[in-house]
């Protein structure tokens, strides 16, 4: 699960929108388990229970395809085996436009012969590869269709919807909406400010039910990761500029 948490988080911050993924799923280092704060060890064992109800998946063809196209998307974002191929800096394909619509164009053939790729039917590891293609589509019309069915299959425990929050979360700033779980920040003056959110006091709780860390330990991730301080400061999201709009007379 480590590749997924690290290429999702990494390939997301970016100016002007930052939007940065979350997963209650990276292991900690060993040695460190006794020392894991209540909520770490909390999401954990939910996450490990949701992974026994399931179970392994039926479909090891299914499951294989959409590893593949998980490796595809990380490939092209500088990412193998959840680490980056260069340490210096992430080295993103010249074409990753045209892979992103590859990869979108094959996950839109799986979910019309499947329905959407569960746990239960290919196991968490391919269900959390096609949210990592579903995240990086261009295709916002096919996403928006897709959360209602993606966010009962969350509540139902049939995915991991921790990296379901972004998709949600990202269409909601691109409306100029407030976001729901607090995933995307936007660079500002050297450090990263959230996007308002709706209902704040009880983000935490809806980060949890999502097997997400709070955000005071998310944001102490995002600045360890990033080298750039998570501030307090929230900024608003801006509506799209309608077409007729921007044209000049």
């Amino acid at each position: 699960m480590k590749w997924l948490f690290l290429s999702v988080l990494a390939a997301s911050l970016s100016a002007p929108y930052a939007s940065v993924a979350q997963s209650s799923t990276a292991k900690p280092e060993a040695g460190q388990h006794e020392d894991a704060p209540a909520w770490e060890t909390d999401l954990k064992q939910r996450h490990e229970e949701l992974v026994r109800v399931n179970g392994p998946g039926t479909d090891t063809a299914l499951r294989d395809q959409l590893l593949a196209m998980a490796a595809k998307d990380q490939d092209a974002r500088g990412y193998k085996d959840g680490a980056p191929k260069d340490k210096q800096k992430l080295v993103m394909a010249a074409n990753l436009g045209e892979i992103d619509a590859a990869l979108t164009a094959q996950l839109k053939e799986v979910v019309a012969a499947h329905g959407w790729p569960t746990i239960a039917l290919v196991g968490i590891e391919a269900s959390n590869g096609a949210m990592l293609v579903l995240t990086h589509s261009r295709d916002h019309a096919w996403q928006l269709s897709l959360l209602p069915q993606l966010e009962q299959l969350a509540d139902n425990g049939k995915i991991d919807g921790s990296s379901l929050a972004l998709v949600v979360d990202k269409e909601l700033v691109s409306e100029g909406k407030l976001q729901r779980y607090g995933s995307q920040f936007k660079l500002v003056q050297g450090g990263m400010a959230m996007y308002a959110v709706e209902d704040p006091g009880g983000l935490d709780a809806r980060r949890a039910r999502l097997f997400l860390p709070p955000m005071d330990a998310y944001k102490q991730i995002m600045a360890e990761m990033y080298h750039l301080k998570a501030t307090n400061q929230i900024v608003m999201a801006t509506p799209p500029v309608k077409a007729a709009e921007e044209k000049q007379p």
